[in-house]
């Protein structure tokens, strides 16, 4: 059986998944955006955060080895 807290983390994740397709598709239904403007802007906004974990990686490397050393 499923443990309740996968459950509710795939539940969250699903309805997160589910809330910005509906976004998505109210911007290019009802506001008019171009489809294509609007990946382009979730494919920066995408690399902006691949870059930002990157960025944050070391630094959580270091906090780590300080705090084992103690």
């Amino acid at each position: 059986m499923l443990n309740r807290r996968y459950i509710k983390a795939i539940r969250t994740a699903t309805l997160g998944v589910l809330a910005t397709m509906a976004l998505m598709w109210g911007a290019v239904d009802i506001v008019g955006v171009s489809a294509e403007a609007l990946f382009g802007y979730v494919w920066l906004s995408i690399q902006a955060v691949l870059v930002l974990i990157a960025i944050s990686v070391p630094f959580a490397a270091l906090l780590y080895f300080f705090r084992r050393r103690r």
